[in-house]
């Protein structure tokens, strides 16, 4: 069973500014902001320090599930979440497509912005350095794969760059 087609999926790599981007918006709209990592309850499948991820697949199923026991048909959604994870090898992975399948976003929304900068933001929040050839890599994946999906979907695409999201709100 997808679910209703009122999710807006903002993704983008860890750092990038999505949840301070989908706050906003969610103060400014009526929309409900959700983040993959609240309804996976991520605390509960990861130590707080690990980003990356044993079993994707699982990890989705559990996204999946939580999202079908939130969803309300009258409601509309922002969830923030990923298009590809570091897998436990460190190595960059997209999500299943049967996860997007079964979101059914209405748009496709990902969050850009400058490695040296996520970086940064990812050493003062973490407390430890990440390397940048692995987040530009990840980052341009998630990108792709993005523009993949909204043409799968036949939806619209939209790059939030610096944390514009302007394009994003003349579509909400």
């Amino acid at each position: 069973m997808e679910l209703m087609k009122n999710i807006i999926f903002i993704g983008g790599i860890h750092g990038v500014g999505k949840g301070t981007i989908c706050k906003e918006i969610a103060l400014k709209t009526d929309i409900v902001h959700l983040t993959a990592s609240q309804i996976l309850k991520w605390e509960e499948i990861s130590d707080s320090d690990n980003k990356l991820v044993k079993n994707i697949t699982s990890t989705q199923d559990r996204l999946i599930k939580g999202l079908k026991n939130l969803i309300k048909k009258d409601k509309k959604y922002l969830l923030d979440g990923h298009f590809c994870l570091l897998n436990s090898n460190q190595v960059p992975s997209r999500i299943d497509e049967e996860t997007f399948d079964q979101i059914n976003p209405k748009v496709i929304a990902i969050v850009i912005d400058d490695i040296q900068e996520i970086a940064k933001r990812l050493e003062t929040r973490d407390g430890k350095i990440y390397d940048t050839k692995v987040l530009n890599q990840l980052q341009q994946m998630e990108t792709e794969y993005a523009k993949y999906l909204s043409d799968k979907y036949s939806i619209p695409y939209i790059e939030i760059q610096y944390g514009n999201y302007t394009q994003l709100m003349e579509i909400i």
